[in-house]
């Protein structure tokens, strides 16, 4: 019985969210795989560069789940409605590991 408790704890770290997987599927058509925002869409909506960003961890979870307006009205979508919180702090730590 332990051993079958010990072997669900370790399980549980590979139930999380993959940033990078997460990132790719909702935040790459805007920010681009490597997060430079060298897309189409990044380019017309005025996407950030997330390797030169200075944004703190909470400032992009923020972001991430509010959206984000500029003086044009919404830019970023907010996605509070389609991340889970293990999927947003994946992505906030993905984010983070872009920097330059």
């Amino acid at each position: 019985m332990a051993l079958l408790a010990w072997a669900a704890f370790l399980a549980v770290p590979a139930l999380g969210a993959d940033g990078k997987d997460v990132f790719i599927a909702n935040c790459a058509p805007c920010h681009g795989p490597d997060g430079k925002a060298h897309t189409p869409a990044g380019r017309k909506l005025g996407a950030k560069d997330l390797t030169a960003s200075k944004l703190t961890d909470a400032e992009i979870r923020k972001q991430v789940t509010e959206g984000f307006k500029d003086q044009r009205g919404l830019v970023m979508p907010p996605f509070k409605d389609v991340l889970n919180s293990d999927q947003t702090d994946a992505v906030v730590a993905f984010v983070m590991s872009l920097r330059k």
